[in-house]
C-alpha cells in the first residue's frame, strides 16, 4: 500500500507528498452485503490498475478504497468511500473510460461496479498541507484504519487556527513519543456541499495501526495536557461532530520523494 496523502484527506483520508491546497473528493456508496465481496475484488482487481495507471500518466495523484466499520443505520447507510484526487477537475471523469484497453479481452459487465453500488453522496475538499505523522511510519503496517471527522463549528477560522498552531505539534510530539495511538493526522476545508443537510465546513483524520487502537483511548496514561489546551476552542462547536470508523482497503498515489 502506497503512502496516505494530506487529507484521506483527500484522507482520505487525501495523505504527505501530496500538493497542498488540492482538491480531493470523497464518494460515499452503498454496496449490499451480499455483494460486497465482488465489488471489492472488482475494485481491487480492475479499478486499482487503472488507478495506477493513471497515476503513472499524471492524470491522477491519489486514490483509495475504504470500508465503513460499524455506525448507524447499516441497512440503508453508505459503506464504502472511494477518495480521489486529480489533477484537473475539469476533466476527471474522463480517466474511468479508459478501463477496457487495459482489459481488452474482459467484457465491461465483469468489471464495472456501477451495477453493485449506489452512489449516496460527493463531498469536496481543499487540503491543508497539515498531516503529520509517526516516525518512520511504515504505511502497510501503520495505517489501516482511519477516523473521517467531519467538524461543525462556529468560526471556522478560529478552529483552523487551533488545529493547525496547536493540535498539529501536541499531536507530532504525542506520536514521537509514543504517548498516543495515533500514527497519523491531518484535515481540509470542506469546498462542497454547504446546505443545513451538511453543515459541516472542516474534515479531519485521524489514521492507526488497527481496529484495537482505533477503538482505544487515543492518549495513553500518562499522556499530559498543556495548559488550557482547548481554551481557544471552547463553545466553538454549532453542532456535533460527524465521525466514521474505515478499515483501508487500499491505496495508489504519487511516490513520495
Amino acid at each position: 500500500m502506497k503512502k496516505l496523502p494530506l487529507i484521506l484527506m483527500g484522507l482520505l483520508f487525501c495523505i504527505p507528498s501530496m500538493i497542498a491546497q488540492g482538491v480531493t473528493m470523497h464518494q460515499y456508496r452503498r454496496v449490499e452485503p451480499q455483494n460486497m465481496e465482488e465489488y471489492l475484488k472488482r475494485e481491487t482487481t480492475y479499478w486499482q490498475k487503472l488507478a495506477e495507471s493513471e497515476v503513472t500518466k499524471g492524470n491522477l495523484t491519489f486514490w483509495a478504497i475504504l470500508q465503513k466499520v460499524g455506525g448507524t443505520d447499516q441497512k440503508n447507510g453508505s459503506n464504502i468511500l472511494i477518495i480521489n484526487s486529480f489533477k484537473n477537475m475539469d476533466t476527471a471523469n474522463e480517466i474511468w473510460g479508459n478501463l477496457q484497453e487495459l482489459f481488452p479481452d474482459t467484457k465491461m459487465e465483469d468489471m464495472n461496479t456501477w451495477e453493485l453500488a449506489e452512489n449516496r453522496a460527493t463531498i469536496y475538499l481543499r487540503n491543508l498541507g497539515n498531516h503529520v505523522e509517526v516516525p518512520n511510519a511504515n504505511p502497510d503496517k501503520d495505517f489501516k484504519y482511519v477516523y473521517i471527522i467531519y467538524h461543525n463549528p462556529k468560526n471556522m477560522n478560529k478552529l483552523l487556527d487551533f488545529e493547525a498552531d496547536k493540535w498539529k505539534p501536541m499531536a507530532e510530539k504525542a506520536m514521537a513519543d509514543g504517548m498516543t495511538t495515533m500514527k497519523g493526522w491531518g484535515n481540509a476545508v470542506v469546498v462542497s456541499p454547504q446546505s443545513s443537510k451538511f453543515p459541516y465546513a472542516t474534515q479531519s483524520y485521524d489514521l492507526f495501526a488497527s481496529m484495537t487502537d482505533a477503538l482505544s483511548p487515543t492518549f495513553k496514561e500518562g499522556f499530559t495536557w498543556p495548559d488550557n489546551f482547548m481554551a481557544d476552542i471552547e463553545g466553538n462547536d454549532a453542532g456535533p461532530r460527524h465521525k466514521n470508523l474505515y478499515r483501508i482497503i487500499t491505496v495508489v498515489s504519487t511516490p513520495s520523494e
